[in-house]
Parts: C-alpha cells; structure tokens; sequence
C-alpha cells in the first residue's frame, strides 16, 4: 500500500518553503514518488521526471508551492526501451485515469533522462505538454556511445553496453545503425502543440549540446513549433537547470495543457 509522510522543504532563495507530503509507493518493482501540493492548481498539472529527481530542488519546490505535482519513477538503466515505457504506460494510468492529473504533463529530461521523455514523447505526443530538455542525452550515440559525431562526447563503456544488452543489439554495427537520431519522430509532437524548453551549456563536454538536444531545437524551430531556449554560455555539464529557476517556472506554468 502507498504511504504517505510530510516532507519539509528545504531553503529556496533564503526563503523556508511550507510543508509538502511526499507520497512513495511502488509499480512493478520500482519506486515511484510523488511530491503534492497542499492544494492542486486546476487541472492537476504535474512534472513528470525522466531521471535525477530532486536534482533541480528549487524548480521542484517551486512548482509544487504553485499546485503543481512532481513525479519520478525510478525505471534506470533502460534508456528508453520499450520495457521502460511499459512501466511508465502503467503510471500514467494510474495517475491520470485514477486520480484525474492532467492529460498532458510537462517532462523533464535531465542528462540520461532525456531518453525516456523523448521516448514518451515519440509514442503518446497527445500525452505531453511540455518537453523540457535539461543538458539532455538525445543521441545515444553521442552518450554513452562515445562516438565521434561534431563533437567528441567522453561517452561511457559501461553504460553503452547496459544500452545494447537493453536493446538486444549484438554489436556496435547494429547499434549504431538501428539507434534513432534525435528528431527522430518527434513531428507529431508539434504538431500537437508540445512546447520545447532547451535549458543548456554551450560548452558540455559530457552531453555536447550539438549532437544532442541542438537537433531537438533546429526541428521545432523548422516546423515552427514553440519554444524556448536557455543557452548557458561556456556552461559544462553541470550545473543543470538555471541558478534562479524561475524562468523555468514561468515558462511550464505558461505552457501546460
């Protein structure tokens, strides 16, 4: 059975947040958590989280003290598999089928993450409002493949590895041939009306922006989808997100469906 305790925020520009409950259950063997607000806004608008919950704090806490819910289900390792996606079809039912959140939440991407909100995006572009890349992996070859592409990602053995064993590929020739590209189809997307954040450093040496989410952003502006960018210049890796979030913020309260 869930369970349910409060969960005090921490400081957020000098400022102690109120309470928050923080609701923790599991689906299919891996953790799901819920951050609520003491009163949803309408329409249940909520950030759904592709992987590093908790790593943008203030933009979380921010928007919960707006209505908002933030949810992360702990599906790692799977880089946007059809398996992982099965996890995630069964979360989004229990959410929005069973406790009325929006049709259309807003995902966030951060790093890896970005694989599992591209993926979502792919298969239900009718199920996703806002399609927030943070720093985001869009080219699995870029990461963990470690490819050469414009860039030199450092990639990751270890991780390309998991990648093919997920995927059933049986060498880096298959991999790199059936791997899909970045914009790879993400049209329906805008043509549904999915707003693009790209929050990101124009000098990351471990996701370089120009082989991943930059393909992202080039299809939206030449399709004339909406969007937004947040160019972080000579910005690495890390730190993801903005140093005050509330851009951010403004902009996913602006765009949810």
């Amino acid at each position: 059975m869930p369970f349910k305790f409060l969960f005090v925020l921490g400081l957020a520009l000098g400022v102690v947040a109120s309470a928050a409950t923080v609701e923790r259950f599991t689906l299919d063997g891996f953790s799901v958590i819920i951050k609520e607000p003491e009163r949803a806004a309408v329409g249940k608008p909520w950030l759904w989280i592709g992987e590093f919950a908790g790593h943008l704090k203030t933009l979380e806490d921010g928007l919960v003290e707006k209505g908002w819910h933030v949810v992360s289900v702990g599906v790692s390792d799977q880089f946007g598999s059809t398996r992982s996606m099965g996890v995630w079809e069964k979360l989004y039912a229990e959410l929005h089928d069973k406790r009325a959140f929006s049709a259309r939440p807003a995902l966030l991407g951060i790093s890896r993450g970005g694989l599992y909100v591209n993926a979502w995006t792919r298969l239900h572009p009718d199920r996703v409002s806002v399609l927030y890349l943070d720093n985001a992996v869009c080219d699995i070859r870029s990461w963990p493949g470690g490819f050469k592409l414009k860039h030199q990602s450092k990639g990751s053995a270890n991780d390309w590895a998991l990648y093919k064993t997920e995927f059933k590929f049986s060498d880096d020739a298959v991999a790199l041939e059936k791997s899909l590209h970045p914009g790879d189809g993400l049209l329906p997307a805008i043509k549904a009306g999915v707003f693009l954040i790209s929050c990101h450093g124009t000098a990351d040496k471990t996701v370089p922006y120009e082989d991943n989410s930059a393909a992202v952003v080039k299809l939206w502006q030449d399709k004339g989808g909406k969007l937004k960018v947040f160019p972080k210049e000579g910005g690495d890796h890390h730190p993801h997100g903005l140093p005050d979030p509330k851009p951010l913020i403004d902009v996913l309260i602006a765009e949810v469906k």
